[in-house]
């Protein structure tokens, strides 16, 4: 498996990292939401949150902005991509090689990301999807990992941090013995925004382990 750390200047969310100084922005998902709209859920650290509002506004890659949680230092986003997005969502590149991108942060200098491939043709097909684009993209480290009992299921840290959090807090135990809300409270966000993480950490954990060998079986 390859391991692959790059900074990416790409058109998501572009107009508030160029514009609010010490903004972070921490992916969490980009997904295909109602009438197969592309939706992205994120986190944003700033001082400074009307700009923040203002520059989503004013954002060619998304539209229609929705806060689903506020902690006061940090808010919790869903948006909508414009045509614009679509035409450079990555998603779709990552999941035709097999990739998977673990963590994408977001600062005034572009988009730190990390991210598993199963092979450097793969990766490869990523930079030429930016190159194609005029999305600039640097690489920073290339690794391989090998795992002794296959390869580990591909998670995003947020999601991994929600499984290993339930497990540990009793969420999945029969009685339970804590609350979305106890979830949230350990994680900083809303029992909604737990929920919601929650459910897609799952979708993945089975897609990628389930379905996967019961494919493999009949294939």
């Amino acid at each position: 498996m390859l391991i692959a750390e790059f900074t990416i200047d790409h058109p998501i969310l572009l107009t508030a990292l160029r514009e609010i100084p010490d903004i972070e922005v921490e992916w969490e998902e980009t997904y295909q939401g109602p009438d197969d709209r592309t939706q992205m859920l994120f986190s944003v650290r700033s001082d400074d949150f009307a700009a923040v509002g203002r520059a989503l506004a004013d954002d060619r890659s998304v539209t229609n902005p929705t806060v689903l949680d506020d902690t006061g230092d940090r808010r919790f986003y869903r948006v909508d991509f414009t045509p614009v997005g679509d035409e450079t969502n990555l998603m779709p590149e990552f999941i035709s090689v097999g990739g998977v991108l673990q963590r994408a942060v977001g600062t005034n200098s572009g988009w730190r990301c990390h991210a598993q491939f199963p092979s450097r043709d793969a990766f490869r097909h990523i930079m030429q999807f930016c190159r194609d684009h005029e999305i600039d993209i640097s690489v920073k480290r290339l690794y391989e990992e090998t795992y002794q009992d296959g390869p580990s299921v591909s998670l995003t840290d947020a999601q991994r941090e929600m499984l290993v959090v339930a497990s540990e807090c009793g969420y999945l135990e029969i009685p339970r013995t804590c609350s979305l809300a106890d979830l949230g409270e350990q994680l900083d966000i809303s029992d909604s925004s737990a929920s919601e993480r929650f459910r897609r950490g799952v979708k993945q954990l089975v897609q990628q382990t389930v379905v996967n060998e019961s494919a493999s079986a009949h294939g």
